[in-house]
């Protein structure tokens, strides 16, 4: 897991006489470009720079590329020793960066075009990682003190790297730059002194994987504290199977649990449930994946909602592209929320990685759990079915649980209305539908001028659990220019939702969600636009994809610059979707306004088939 550990003395030996990467790639067992080689040689060259004028002993040990267990991440550089009293370990993250843009969301910086984690956030997470997985650190009672170093850094740029809303991040995690060498030795010697008396590195690299006594304690008093997490009905009673399942000794092979549900099912709150409950009363190391950094960052809101905030806590949520590297069975369960979402390959930056995200997860883990809905498949990248699941099970020999045990059918958002959401199919899929006439305790207005939907949406946001959302036909010029606005209709204006936390954000309130901030959330009250690309014409709803910005890749395939023709089945789908999402994300009522005026009356037409408590269309 270690590809270089040397003493202080032999490092400055290898660097001296130009060895050191060589030494390195020897022993990464992967191949690395030449690029990578060049960065190597030169960010090691500056840290010799740093570490040839400190008084630290000669026997103080140097680590280089330590793969985190549990992760696809590595650890620039380890400086390992003892301050007299403590066991520490100084983990130093490198960037070769001149200069970055700052975000208006915490821990995020741009680089170029690029979003990036901040390396202080990046440095302090891996930290944190280490910390709450590997027993050598708690039993050895080793200490962690994370730091960034940007070498080549401008000195004027510093206000974006270390602006207040990074504040979090860089007192966990200092960030020395250009001008910090001195600041950044001191750092170092603040906490290594001498050698320590045991291989600390040795420990680290061979610490059993475990979850930490202080993350049990605090997932466990984080769900104590939050109402929503407590499972109703058939909720309960698939959790309990899910439960029994992952914590029954098998013969070696591999599980694979299926577990179908709709809008509003609690797929989310079983997930995060079956989450704490393996972590807490079992120790395995499991964790939530979701393709969608919205959703991870939510969740992870919720959890953290009333009570002191952990931000290790966010070791627990993985992307869906985070397998690629994992080793077989690395993992004693993963619990895949949204699986509908999974990518073949992982899109990282311009390029793209890996073969298959539903193969590298179950490759990954003793036990996986997919929770999905085939009708919230929203992009032509979306894989994720219950036949790619089974084919790659099979080709691990797993034991594949799936079928009615496993089916959520109760939903719990949209007042529990079965009426409601087999409507909102009909319309949105020009399907037949067949009235009960059950009364419908669901509160949904058609609006013919936007500003009353918006003002009304704000007026009922009482407990931070309304907002405005909307299909996606509105180019996002926000983004790099946030005085630009993305939205103008009738006296409306507005920009797309600034940060992941759209959903738990108070100051959210003010912009639009677009489909990737609300999947897999819930709100009280949602006012949603339906753009132009969803329109009623000569006696049905037809969509319209030429309507989305032309930057869009909802509707592209993996490097193709335009929509392929015979896409377009598929693309239809995919509106139709994306709006049955949008439509079903509010708990007790959806407001609603159309830019197509035809789709309006439509719609307030078919609204006239549910019995609505109180009818005030």
């Amino acid at each position: 897991m270690i590809a270089y550990s040397e003493n202080l003395k032999t490092f400055k030996q290898h660097i001296e006489n130009n060895e050191i990467v060589d030494r390195i790639i020897e022993k990464l067992g992967f191949k690395v470009g030449a690029s990578e080689q060049r960065a190597f040689k030169v960010s090691l060259g500056e840290m010799y720079k740093v570490l040839n004028k400190t008084d630290l002993s000669s026997d103080v040990q140097i680590g280089i590329e330590y793969r985190i267990p549990i992760t696809s991440r590595r650890i620039d550089f380890i400086v390992s020793g003892s301050d007299g009293e403590n066991e520490n370990l100084v983990i130093v993250e490198l960037k070769q960066w001149d200069r970055v843009t700052k975000t208006d969301m915490p821990g995020v910086i741009m680089l170029g075009n690029q979003e990036h984690i901040h390396p202080s956030w990046q440095a302090f997470s891996y930290a944190s990682t280490i910390k709450h997985f590997n027993e050598a650190v708690e039993k050895n009672n080793i200490q962690l003190h994370p730091c960034a170093f940007l070498h080549d850094y401008r000195a004027k740029y510093l206000d974006h790297l270390v602006a207040p809303i990074y504040s979090d991040a860089i007192s966990a995690a200092p960030v020395f730059i250009e001008t910090d060498y001195d600041k950044l030795r001191n750092f170092i010697q603040k906490y290594i002194k001498y050698p320590s008396k045991k291989n600390l590195l040795y420990e680290i690299e061979n610490g059993k994987i475990r979850p930490s006594k202080m993350l049990v304690d605090a997932l466990a008093n984080m769900l104590n504290n939050n109402e929503e997490y407590v499972l109703i009905d058939e909720q309960k009673i698939v959790l309990e199977k899910l439960y029994k399942l992952v914590t029954e000794k098998n013969k070696g092979r591999k599980r694979v649990i299926i577990v179908e549900g709709g809008a509003g099912t609690g797929k989310s709150v079983i997930a995060i449930d079956l989450l704490a409950r393996l972590i807490t009363k079992k120790g395995y190391t499991a964790f939530y994946v979701s393709k969608s950094s919205y959703v991870r960052e939510n969740y992870y809101a919720k959890l953290t909602r009333n009570v002191n905030r952990y931000s290790y806590l966010r070791t627990l949520f993985k992307g869906s592209g985070s397998f690629i590297d994992s080793k077989q069975d690395e993992f004693d369960c993963l619990i895949v929320d949204e699986a509908h979402r999974l990518t073949a390959r992982t899109k990282l930056g311009p390029f793209y990685r890996g073969e298959n995200q539903v193969k590298e997860i179950i490759h990954a883990s003793k036990n996986t759990v997919f929770f999905i809905d085939s009708k919230q498949q929203i992009d032509i990248k979306d894989i994720g079915s219950i036949e790619e699941i089974e084919k790659w099970a099979d080709y691990y020999g797993a034991e594949v649980y799936k079928g009615d045990a496993f089916k959520l059918v109760s939903q719990f958002r949209c007042s529990g209305s079965d009426e409601y959401m087999a409507w909102v199919d009909s319309v949105l899929y020009n399907e037949p539908f067949e009235q009960s006439y059950t009364e419908v305790d669901y509160d949904i207005k058609v609006f013919d001028n936007i500003l009353d939907m918006a003002n009304e949406i704000k007026k009922i946001n009482h407990n931070n659990k309304a907002r405005i959302i909307s299909g996606d036909v509105f180019p996002w010029i926000s983004r790099n220019d946030k005085s630009q606005i993305d939205i103008h209709i009738y006296g409306f204006s507005a920009q797309w939702n600034k940060t992941k936390a759209f959903a738990t954000d108070p100051k959210s309130i003010d912009e639009v969600g677009c489909i990737h901030t609300t999947q897999g959330m819930e709100f009280e009250y949602v006012g949603l636009i339906i753009g132009d690309d969803l329109r009623y014409v000569n006696g049905k709803i037809i969509t319209d994809y030429t309507k989305h910005p032309p930057g869009a890749t909802e509707f592209k395939r993996p490097y193709k610059h335009a929509i392929l023709p015979e896409d377009g089945l598929i693309i239809d789908r995919l509106i139709r979707n994306t709006y049955r999402v949008l439509l079903t994300r509010g708990q007790k009522g959806c407001y609603i306004y159309c830019m197509d005026k035809n789709l309006s009356e439509y719609i307030k037409k078919r609204l006239q088939e549910l019995k609505l408590k109180n009818n005030q269309n």
